[in-house]
């Protein structure tokens, strides 16, 4: 009787390297639908996040009959004075919406004070307080990871508009966040741009933006700084925003060239340096500070800016409008003549062609268009 030996069935290697063909080739075809699946989500909070900032906005003109003032609260800044005393005319916008993103035990907590620390309202408004020193989370889109340690950060910008000048001083504005206007402590009326202000129409009229996010340092000529975050410091801009361009190559900033990163990194200052946007550069285009009474400062109180929008999605960002519909802005749109300048209390229309249309709220531009 023979016996016949066992055979131990296997893989050749041919056939092993045929499975992990297989395999690599289904990864391949794979992972490029679950990154556009994770890009399309992520796009879809932020369209959702800055929905809600849109209706928070609203809802305060609701109950306030104004939007809410870029920079305001209480006043007035002192030389020397105690950081404590009051916001110094600048608390942001972002504070007023708190109630209306679910947030109203840090609003509470705000206009209560704390003895010793921060008046009713809070301190100055670029000070440090435990109370405010961690944005909430529904200011940060999930596509801006830079920067993530910043945690007084936030990623959407409100909109003076296509206006260049008297970023700071100004109560009267071509957008629709304008500032608190004071005499003396006392403020002057209107707080804020109301409904009836926004001629062009609420559908056409930009409230907020996607910006990106900086990392809190100023006067930085090292390193490389995407366009898309940094700040420069360029005189020029004052009477030729579009000389800002000249500081970018390709999509970071000229080596050399003095660059801020104080945008987005601290939502409580309303000073435009921190947290607004103009509608001038197209989206995702350089930004640049012209400094403040004939000087480049290393803060963030320029009153002569171009900050453009800017995003971490392809090709724009997104954009919330006065009626809370929200829309993606391509980098690509018309910005028109951006060699010249537009006074912020003119009734004319823009000169940036159509971002700067949609930008201003009573140019009196045709964006049919658009």
């Amino acid at each position: 009787m023979s016996i016949t030996p066992l055979r131990r069935r296997g893989f050749t290697l041919v056939e092993l390297l045929v499975v992990i063909a297989i395999i690599g080739t289904l990864v391949g075809l794979l992972l490029p639908a679950v990154q556009a699946a994770r890009a399309a989500a992520q796009r879809s909070a932020c369209v959702n996040k800055i929905k809600q900032l849109a209706l928070a906005s609203l809802n305060y003109e609701n109950s306030a009959r104004c939007l809410p003032a870029s920079a305001g609260g209480t006043c007035c800044w002192v030389s020397g004075g105690p950081q404590s005393a009051n916001n110094a005319a600048r608390r942001s916008a972002f504070v007023e919406m708190l109630p209306h993103i679910e947030e109203l035990n840090m609003y509470n907590r705000i206009m209560a004070g704390e003895t010793g620390v921060a008046a009713p309202g809070g301190p100055y408004a670029y000070a440090n307080w435990a109370v405010w020193n961690t944005a909430p989370r529904s200011l940060i889109c999930p596509v801006d990871t830079d920067n993530d340690n910043q945690r007084a950060s936030h990623s959407y910008a409100l909109s003076q508009g296509d206006q260049v000048r008297n970023s700071t001083t100004a109560a009267f504005g071509r957008g629709a966040f304008t500032r608190t206007a004071y005499t003396g402590t006392m403020p002057v009326q209107p707080l804020g741009v109301t409904i009836a202000d926004i001629k062009d129409g609420t559908s056409k009229t930009v409230l907020l933006s996607e910006k990106l996010r900086g990392n809190n340092t100023g006067y930085s000529t090292t390193g490389v700084v995407p366009v898309k975050v940094g700040m420069a410091s360029l005189a020029a801009i004052g009477t030729t925003p579009n000389s800002c361009l000249t500081v970018a190559e390709g999509q970071f900033y000229v080596a050399g060239t003095n660059i801020k990163q104080y945008w987005g990194c601290k939502w409580t200052d309303g000073q435009p340096g921190r947290v607004c946007f103009n509608t001038v550069l197209a989206p995702n285009s350089p930004s640049c500070a012209g400094g403040q009474n004939g000087t480049l400062n290393p803060n963030a109180d320029d009153f002569e800016v171009v900050i453009s929008a800017s995003s971490n999605h392809p090709g724009g960002v997104n954009a919330a409008f006065c009626d809370a519909s929200v829309r993606f802005i391509s980098e690509s749109i018309d910005t028109g003549n951006t060699g010249t300048v537009v006074a912020n209390n003119a009734y004319t229309p823009s000169p940036f062609g159509v971002w700067g249309a949609l930008g201003s709220k009573a140019g009196g531009e045709n964006t049919a268009n658009e």
